[in-house]
């Protein structure tokens, strides 16, 4: 976090630019990619009960 003022623009300029980087070198995020196996794994299951023949 960080504070300027409006006549800062090349701080500011300079702020946004580190910032990021930094988010850009954290890569995506983790819990993105486990949602969606999750997701994927539920609608497989889902999929698995509707196509089981009842006895």
């Amino acid at each position: 976090m960080f504070h300027c003022s409006a006549a800062e623009g090349q701080r500011f300029q300079e702020e946004v630019t580190r910032i990021s980087k930094i988010i850009e070198k954290l890569g995506s995020n983790p819990m993105k990619e486990s949602i969606s196996l999750n997701n994927e794994k539920s609608k497989t299951q889902e999929k698995n009960k509707k196509t089981k023949p009842k006895e």
